[in-house]
C-alpha cells in the first residue's frame, strides 16, 4: 500500500498514512480517512441539535468489559489531536499507524509520546509493501508480525496499562485493498495473526495486555452482507470498529479546503447507525469503537459545531459506543478538511465532549 509521510504537529516526528483514491456515488457523499480508504456517508438527513452538552449526567451503563478500560468511554484522536490549544486535556487513547514494514521501529515518537503521556493506544498494523492477505495467512511475515505484537505488549505492561488496542488491516473493505484479496483471505489473514498473539499468550484471553479492534469503513455496514463476508468471528475479536465522517462533495476535488454548502450537517445515526445496528445483531456484547470520525466545515460555520455537539448526546445515548477518535488532519489527494486548528467553535465543541462526564473513561 502507498504510503504518504507527514510531519506530526503534535509529536514532532513524521507518521505513515495511507492514502487512495476516493470514489463517489451520485447519491452519496464519500471521505478520504486517515488510512486513505473511502467512508460514505448518508445524504439529506435532518439537522441536527445545536444545544451545548452539559458535564453530567453521563449515561448509568459503561462500556463492555471487552474494552478493558474503565466505565465510561475514552476519548481521543489521531496524534495530531493534543495539539488543539482548546482542547482542555490529554486523550486517554491516541490513534496510530504502522505496518509490516516499519514492525520493528514500534514505538515510533508519536507512540511513545502518547504512552508517555498515560494514553493508550489504538495501533494499525498495516500489510506494508507487496503482501497480500494470502501471504499474511500462509505465515510468511510471522517473524515480523510476531516481532510487533510481543513490542506492543512490552509497552502495556511498562506503562501498566490494562489494555493497548491492535487493529489488522483495518478497513479492509475499502476499495484501496481490492488488490490483497478476497474478504474469506482477509478473515484468514486476521485469525492468523490473532493466533500468533494467542499463542505467545499476549492477548487479553491469554495472559497478555492485547486487545483486538475489527474496523471496517461506514459504508462497510451499510449493507449487512458486506460486514458479514469480512467479520472474523466473536472468538478473535474484542471490539467492533466504525470509521466515519461528514463529508460533503470533498472527495470530488484533489485538493484545497472544501466548504460544504449543505443547509443541515447530517446526524450521527446516518453516520454510525448502521454499525450499532450489525454489531447488537452479530457482535452482542462487545462494545463498538469509532476509530475515526471527523466533519468538514460547513459554508454555514455554526454547523460543524452543532454536529460535534450532536455525537456527544449521540455517544452518551449509545452505551455500546466504548470509544471515539476525532481524526484532526486533512485528507490526503482530495479536499477534505476535517482539521479543526482554526475553527475555534468546533474546538470548544470537541472541549465539551472531552469534559462530560461521560467520556471520562481510562485505561
Amino acid at each position: 500500500m502507498k504510503k504518504v509521510m507527514r510531519v506530526s504537529r503534535v509529536f514532532g516526528c513524521r507518521r505513515r498514512v495511507a492514502s487512495a483514491a476516493a470514489s463517489l456515488a451520485v447519491i452519496t457523499a464519500a471521505v478520504t480517512g486517515c488510512s486513505g480508504h473511502s467512508t460514505p456517508n448518508v445524504a439529506g438527513s435532518a439537522p441536527v441539535a445545536a444545544a451545548a452538552p452539559t458535564t453530567s449526567g453521563s449515561s448509568t451503563a459503561g462500556p463492555s468489559p471487552s474494552t478493558g478500560a474503565s466505565s465510561g468511554v475514552l476519548f481521543g484522536g489521531d496524534a495530531q489531536l493534543s495539539g488543539l490549544p482548546h482542547l482542555g486535556r490529554s486523550p486517554a487513547i491516541v490513534r496510530t499507524y504502522d505496518t509490516i514494514d516499519t514492525a520493528g521501529a514500534f514505538p515510533s515518537t508519536d507512540e511513545t509520546s502518547a504512552l508517555h503521556s498515560g494514553a493508550t493506544l489504538l495501533a494499525s498494523l498495516g500489510t506494508g509493501h507487496n503482501r497480500d492477505w494470502a501471504s499474511i495467512a500462509a505465515g510468511t511475515s510471522d517473524a515480523e508480525v510476531l516481532k510487533y505484537l510481543r513490542a506492543v505488549n512490552t509497552a502495556a505492561t511498562t506503562r501498566h496499562l490494562n489494555a493497548i488496542y491492535v487493529s489488522f488491516n483495518h478497513e479492509p473493505n475499502a476499495k484501496i485493498d481490492a488488490g490483497k484479496g478476497s474478504p474469506a483471505q482477509f478473515v484468514a489473514a486476521w485469525r492468523h495473526v490473532y493466533q500468533l498473539a494467542a499463542d505467545a499468550r499476549l492477548n487479553a484471553q491469554t495472559g497478555g495486555r492485547l486487545r483486538w479492534v475489527w474496523i471496517l469503513n461506514a459504508n462497510g455496514f451499510d449493507h449487512p452482507s458486506t460486514a458479514n463476508s469480512f467479520w472474523p468471528g466473536a472468538r478473535t475479536v474484542d471490539v467492533v470498529g466504525v470509521d466515519g465522517y461528514v463529508t460533503g462533495s470533498c472527495s470530488k476535488k484533489t485538493s484545497g479546503n472544501y466548504l460544504d454548502p449543505a443547509k443541515n450537517a447530517t446526524k450521527p445515526e446516518a453516520v454510525f447507525g448502521p454499525a450499532l445496528n450489525w454489531s447488537t445483531a452479530h457482535a452482542a456484547g462487545k462494545s463498538v469503537f469509532i476509530p475515526e470520525w471527523g466533519s468538514v466545515p460547513f459554508t454555514n460555520p455554526g454547523l460543524r459545531p452543532s454536529f460535534i455537539q450532536a455525537m456527544t448526546h449521540y455517544v452518551v445515548a449509545h452505551p455500546q459506543i466504548g470509544a471515539v477518535m476525532y481524526w484532526n488532519d486533512h485528507a490526503h489527494h482530495d479536499s477534505c478538511d476535517y482539521t479543526l486548528d482554526k475553527d475555534l467553535a468546533s474546538q470548544r465543541a470537541l472541549a465539551a465532549m472531552g469534559a462530560h462526564a461521560h467520556f471520562q473513561a481510562h485505561p
